[in-house]
């Protein structure tokens, strides 16, 4: 899944308001900083990359912009095979 789509997402929800942040979630604060710290860049190629300012970090947003992915899905997943390879 492009970084783009699952950002784009989540991005639109935010700005509905269809999603928010509860002020009472432990981290809620450290997500809002992430969120605010996210940035969307484009290479001279053209191409847009999303990443957080230098020195920031990322790991909530892109944790909440996997769940979003992941409860949006038209179909549910009953069941995930996983094989460890020897």
């Amino acid at each position: 899944m492009p970084k783009g789509e699952l950002v784009s997402k989540l991005q639109a929800l935010l700005h509905s308001g269809d999603l928010r942040i509860a002020a009472s979630l432990p981290d809620a604060a450290v997500l809002a900083r992430e969120l605010q710290d996210f940035r969307v860049r484009f290479t001279e190629a053209g191409n847009a990359t999303f990443n957080a300012r230098e020195g920031a970090h990322d790991d909530l947003v892109l944790a909440l912009a996997l769940a979003v992915f992941g409860l949006s899905r038209p179909e549910p997943v009953d069941t995930v095979r996983v094989e460890w390879a020897r």
